[in-house]
Order: C-alpha cells, then structure tokens, then sequence
C-alpha cells in the first residue's frame, strides 16, 4: 500500500508540473509569438519573475517524490514498479537539465534585452528558448506516463 501511496503523489506532482508547461506550450507560448520586441521583452521578462515561484518547488516536488517513490519499489522487490519510476525519474532530469543548460541561460540573457531596441536576432534566441521548453515539457509528458505506469503496476499488486 505504501508503495501505491508514494507512486501515485508521485504521478499527482508530476501531472501538476505538465499541466503548468503544456498551458505554457499550448496557451502561452504561441500568444508570446505573436507579440513584436516591444511588448514580448517586458511580458517575458515579468513571466520570468513570477513562474519560477510556482515550477521550482513543483519540479522539486517531483524529482524527491519520484526518487522516493522509486527507492521504495526497489527496496520492497517491486522491480517492474522501480524501473517504472526510475524512467519517469530519468525524465525529469531531461526536463531539468533542459531547464538549467537552456532555459535559464537565455532567460538571463533575455532579462538584459531592451523593449525599445533588442538584439537583432531576438527572434531566433526566442525560437531557442521555445525548443527548450518544448523538451522539458515532451520530458515531463514522459515522465507522467511513466509514473502511470509504476501506478497501475502497484495497483495490479494491491489486488
């Protein structure tokens, strides 16, 4: 039951921080794509301020609940389950290494650009940043059917 239990919060975290990046992938991001330098630059940059307060400790929810939900289906022989988990662990480290590698290092660069005169490529580096946050988000989607998985595998074991 305990390994059910810590497997499904797991699930829950992870379908939280999906549901946060495919309204950004599906909602906000194609808005931001129709705006020019003048309104993108202070929309982005105030996005930038106040997402991370939601995704930080959500995407560190989910990488402990996840590790944690592993260690318990190895340590109580579940190994269909571990592996489960330990996949959907992998891809939340993508996302993550897809957020720290190229997420953040654009947005700092953004955070220097002026509205009124941006670089002249601005519009590639936002296309940069976008196929980023596509990965991290295709990461997490992974990363949520994998965790379905150690789910209903644990589930299969309740019965």
């Amino acid at each position: 039951m305990a390994l059910f239990t810590l497997s499904l919060i797991a699930l829950l975290l992870i379908t939280l921080l999906l549901g946060v990046h495919l309204t950004g992938y599906l909602a906000l991001n194609p808005a931001l794509r129709t705006m020019d330098a003048q309104v993108y630059v202070p929309v982005k940059r105030a996005i930038d301020v106040t997402a991370p307060r939601l995704a930080r400790p959500l995407m560190l929810s989910c990488l402990v609940g996840v590790a944690v939900a592993t260690a318990a289906g190895a340590l109580a022989g579940a190994v269909a389950s571990a592996v489960a988990s330990a996949v959907a662990l992998g891809a939340l480290v993508i996302a993550l290494m897809a957020i720290l590698r190229g997420d953040l290092p654009i947005n700092r660069a953004m955070a220097g650009w002026s509205a009124d005169q941006p670089p002249a490529d601005w519009r590639a580096t936002r296309t940069r940043w976008e196929y980023f946050f596509t990965l991290r988000t295709a990461a997490n989607a992974v990363a949520m059917l994998a965790a379905s998985v150690a789910v209903g595998l644990g589930a299969v074991r309740l019965a």
